[in-house]
């Protein structure tokens, strides 16, 4: 298991193949539970990666399931144990906002992103002085020392991702008020454009504005990434950033809704070729 994953994923993925030897053994939850004296809800969280899963647990379930196969039996205990590993991220500062773990965990292996910013640049594309402007005001107790460290932990968060582009495909939409909001100064503001635009010209990215003249769209009433994945052991998922909470959700109905919702903002957008000719001309016009 990749250390930038932490153990969101491995258990996501123990847990689905508990449920299917489950459902293949004939047992419901309830049946489960009796036979190793446990409440269904403890199988439960365990199916849906919620519980953390103990090495024991795991073999007694796969005794119950008579699990034969020897490495189907290593595998799953192996996502076991990474499943209680520790994070790269793990000694992370007092202001770590929240559910970053779980956030972090699913941009390190998802296959595709899709995003809509309407505030700020994606911290996905943030250079570090626009970053911890931004860390700085949300975070306005927080010592510099944490600040710092937050700005760090997004620079290492960074390239892992730029590394994994070709399986990653990024597709990210920005309201075009984000170019004219400054951050920190001009100066910050002209090389995080400029970076903006040397990102987006990775064969794995696509990045558009959507501009003044589309006019509302439901998709941007708040920054939201949906997190798609090729395997059928992992669960699409969408995150919703909201005012004084972030919000996951992995039930494919909303899913599903805000994938429409994404599809609809995008075919109000310029191309790629003049969205990124919108950012030359704002970044010439406002911060030259």
């Amino acid at each position: 298991m990749p250390p930038s994953q932490g153990p969101l994923i491995p258990r996501r993925r123990l847990g689905h193949e508990l449920r299917k030897l489950r459902e293949a053994a004939g047992m419901q939850l309830v049946d489960a539970a009796k036979r190793l004296e446990c409440s269904p809800s403890k199988v439960s969280r365990l199916e849906t990666g919620q519980g953390l899963p103990k090495l024991r647990d795991v073999r007694d379930l796969l005794d119950l399931y008579e699990v034969r196969d020897h490495r189907l039996r290593t595998r799953l205990q192996n996502l076991a144990t990474a499943s209680q590993e520790d994070a790269w991220w793990s000694d992370h500062p007092e202001a770590w906002p929240p559910n970053m773990g779980s956030y972090i965990s699913l941009e390190s292996a998802a296959t595709g992103m899709q995003s809509f910013s309407g505030f700020a640049v994606p911290g996905l594309v943030q250079i570090p002085a626009y970053c911890r402007e931004i860390f700085r005001n949300n975070f306005p107790e927080a010592p510099d020392s944490e600040i710092d460290q937050l700005v760090e932990i997004r620079g290492r968060r960074q390239q892992y991702v730029i590394d994994r582009l070709g399986e990653l495909q990024v597709t990210g939409v920005i309201d075009e008020s984000v170019l004219h909001r400054v951050v920190h100064s001009p100066e910050t503001m002209r090389r995080q454009l400029d970076h903006l635009i040397n990102f987006a010209r990775h064969d794995s990215v696509e990045l558009r504005i959507f501009p003044y003249t589309a006019g509302y769209n439901l998709g941007i009433q708040s920054n939201y990434i949906i997190f798609t994945f090729d395997s059928d052991t992992d669960r699409d998922t969408v995150y919703q950033e909201l005012s004084g909470d972030d919000r996951f959700s992995a039930q494919e109905s909303e899913v599903k809704r805000y994938q429409d919702i994404f599809v609809n903002l995008l075919s109000k957008c310029p191309d790629q070729k003049s969205s990124l000719d919108l950012i030359e001309k704002v970044m010439k016009s406002n911060y030259e």
